[in-house]
């Protein structure tokens, strides 16, 4: 489900805020591709079992893999998918929490006793 990471294809440490909101898209559009896997299974287990030949082990174990390589690829070619609206929640979010950090004093941490 994870793709690799090029190198310097994130933002420089020196920015947290761009570092912050790729790492949110990033995590978005792994829940979008979660997403279109699920949506793929249960489409799958709407077709009758069985017929003129049984499926194997390896034809589950293709459609399995084929399954993954469509729910990864699927969500890029969406103009107005799951990550937009998730993006939209996340960073307001994001924002509103470390704008209370930022204001509230710092609490001393509690020792264990």
């Amino acid at each position: 489900m994870t793709a690799p990471i090029a190198v310097g294809a994130l933002p420089s440490p020196a920015d947290p805020k761009s570092a912050r909101v790729a790492q949110l898209q990033n995590t978005a559009k792994q829940l979008e591709g979660v997403f279109v896997l699920q949506m793929l299974k249960a489409m799958r287990a709407t077709v009758p079992k069985g017929g003129v030949i049984d499926a194997s082990n390896g034809e589950e174990t293709f459609t399995s893999m084929l399954d993954q390589k469509v729910a990864d690829r699927v969500p890029a070619q969406w103009k107005h998918g799951l990550t937009d609206a998730l993006m939209k929640q996340l960073v307001t979010r994001d924002d509103a929490s470390h704008a209370v950090a930022a204001t509230s004093p710092t609490l001393a941490p509690v020792q264990p006793k």
